[in-house]
């Protein structure tokens, strides 16, 4: 009986579907990585980790997008807060605003920012392309608001979020005055 010559070579081809296969596995841990990191970072739970943050959940918790609502269906920060128009400027915008908050919270004192003053603001951190995924049959819609069909036409240069105030957080002042006036005492 012979024995199994312990010097014989392997044939390549086994080589090359271990690498392979080894591959697939790192790219599909490293995408369910990425995948999970991004949607954790998306929650008002995360978002809510600074303190400064709290009134904006607190008033996303009480409104409709934040789950207040017959289905408990909510919407993630970064629905409203992050482009839409493209996989690549989601991206980016995210990675920005989150990287601009991080210096922020780490180097400035959040309590001093006047709120109110940044909601006249909210054209610019809210994105229409964020509100369009969801409601994108807006436009078909039949017996549409005069506003609605005028948006849509390109007849106005008004934005979702500047005649929907509120939003994503319902009585928002009411949450800002109360954190102020608590963090005051």
């Amino acid at each position: 009986m012979s024995q199994p010559n312990p010097t014989k070579k392997r044939p390549k081809w086994l080589y090359w579907i271990g690498a392979i296969a080894a591959l697939g596995l790192i790219f599909i841990i490293a995408w369910m990585t990425v995948e999970t990191g991004i949607e954790v970072t998306s929650r008002a739970d995360f978002c809510g980790v600074c303190h400064v943050m709290e009134p904006m959940v607190d008033s996303y918790k009480a409104a409709m997008h934040g789950g207040n609502n017959p289905r408990g269906i909510m919407t993630a920060c970064t629905d409203c807060h992050v482009s839409h128009e493209n996989v690549f400027a989601h991206f980016v915008g995210k990675a920005r605003s989150g990287t601009h908050d991080i210096v922020v919270t780490a180097f400035t004192d959040e309590r001093n920012n006047d709120w109110q003053a940044l909601r006249e603001e909210r054209e610019s951190y809210v994105y229409d392309s964020g509100c369009l995924t969801c409601h994108r049959n807006l436009a078909n819609v039949e017996g549409v608001n005069k506003e609605h069909n005028n948006y849509f036409a390109g007849l106005i240069e008004a934005q979702c979020v500047t005649c929907h105030e509120e939003v994503g957080h319902n009585n928002l002042n009411k949450y800002l005055l109360s954190n102020k006036y608590e963090s005051e005492n």
